[in-house]
């Protein structure tokens, strides 16, 4: 693979990053080339059985951008009759042209139907309908600068099918889309095997908490608890300030069970906004999110850890908490009020309908399974590990998506 040098000398059609067996140059084209371009239609709302013909697949906009492919398997989407619909051929490249979702993509591995969300290209004999889904994620942020600026981002049919494009040979269309199918491929299964850690560390976790042979301890009985603020992100920023500020959302999005503070970013607080009074946290302290819509969700916790001269406080809809009575080991305390067996007595108590919440005395009336200091330093020790595993994984993840933009930038006009 070469980079093209004669662009530094003259404008032509041609990509970058290009294989050195390929020197045409490219042509435009428009989306509407590459296939049909058809809509999808509202899904019925009747029960299956009132369609003859069997059930089909109906993929709509949340089954797209998770995976290339859209399978049954792989995202469980709903069967309905088809006996109304219009069924995709395989390969059919789907885009969402409508809301907050525009711009996802997926390839259909089997037939089915879409909702009117999505517009579908099946693929004409000439064009390979790898080359054609990847042609168009490449240029899709350039797309949506022509979509007007509305409460709900709309790109019709007729205005989808007039974008520009390019198009290549057929034969480096296949190499262009072979290879970038490969990189695919491997994000998928780096996907599955940081899948597989997460299950399998939470499977430890909690086979390891859950032992009632352990001293049977109230958490109020050994944890302080302080107050916190309640700034919205609109008060925090991560250029510059004195003081950082845990907020809930960092907790449900992915902020690992022990936060190395010296590794995590966390967003400052505005000096316009910086409370009077706050506590700082410590080393081992904990912070509990004490609303979420989901049950799952409620209550998780993390644990601030290797802090050293920073100063961080716990914000909007969390839950504070610190170990006065130096029951628990830094570290024992994120993974065991993770383990399953404590997280069901809060999901017992917590509080809502569409949002679930729990409160500082919710926490306090709930006990915690608490082995010897030694035993904890094992636990903590090999969870640790687990975490490290994970932390590695998502590293690698973020490098072969990295390297999937590149070629993307590269490989097409």
């Amino acid at each position: 693979m070469t980079m093209a040098a004669d662009k530094q000398d003259k404008v032509l059609n041609v990509p970058t990053l290009r294989f050195p067996e390929f020197t045409d140059e490219w042509k435009i084209c428009k989306v509407g080339d590459y296939g049909k371009i058809i809509t999808g239609s509202t899904p019925p709302t009747s029960d299956n059985t009132n369609y003859a013909g069997g059930t089909q697949l109906w993929a709509s906009p949340v089954d797209l951008g998770q995976t290339k492919f859209v399978t049954d398997t792989q995202t469980k989407l709903s069967s309905i009759g088809f006996s109304k619909t219009r069924k995709l051929p395989v390969g059919s490249v789907l885009v969402t042209c409508i809301g907050s979702t525009i711009g996802k993509m997926g390839m259909a591995a089997t037939e089915m139907s879409t909702n009117q969300q999505i517009n579908s290209i099946v693929v004409d004999s000439q064009y390979d309908n790898h080359f054609v889904y990847y042609a168009l994620q490449s240029r899709f942020p350039r797309y949506l600068t022509s979509v007007a600026v509305q409460a709900v981002p709309i790109m019709s049919k007729s205005s989808f099918e007039k974008l520009q494009n390019y198009r290549t040979t057929f034969k480096e269309q296949k190499k262009i889309g072979a290879l970038l199918n490969l990189i695919d491929e491997r994000i998928s299964a780096q996907n599955r095997i940081i899948d597989k850690l997460k299950s399998l560390m939470q499977g430890l976790n909690n086979e390891l908490m859950d032992n009632p042979k352990w001293k049977k301890v109230y958490v109020g009985d050994f944890m302080e608890f302080f107050p916190t603020n309640s700034l919205s992100w609109e008060q925090l920023s991560y250029d510059s300030g004195q003081v950082r500020n845990l907020h809930y959302g960092l907790i449900h999005s992915g902020l690992p069970t022990l936060v190395d503070c010296q590794k995590e970013s966390l967003p400052y607080i505005q000096d316009s906004s910086l409370p009077k009074q706050y506590t700082d946290s410590k080393d081992g302290d904990v912070a509990f999110a004490d609303a979420s819509e989901d049950t799952a969700e409620v209550g998780k916790v993390v644990e601030l850890t290797n802090i050293g001269d920073k100063i961080i406080v716990c914000g909007l809809h969390t839950i504070h908490g610190r170990d006065n009575a130096n029951a628990t080991i830094v570290g024992f305390k994120g993974f065991a009020f993770n383990a399953k067996y404590f997280h069901d007595q809060l999901r017992r108590i917590a509080q809502g309908s569409k949002v679930y919440s729990i409160n500082t005395n919710n926490v306090r009336s709930c006990y915690l399974y608490i082995p010897t200091i030694a035993e904890q330093q094992k636990i903590v020790g090999l969870l640790r590990c687990m975490q490290e595993k994970i932390k590695v994984a998502e590293h690698g993840l973020q490098l072969y998506e990295a390297q999937k933009q590149f070629l993307l930038r590269g490989l097409f006009v």
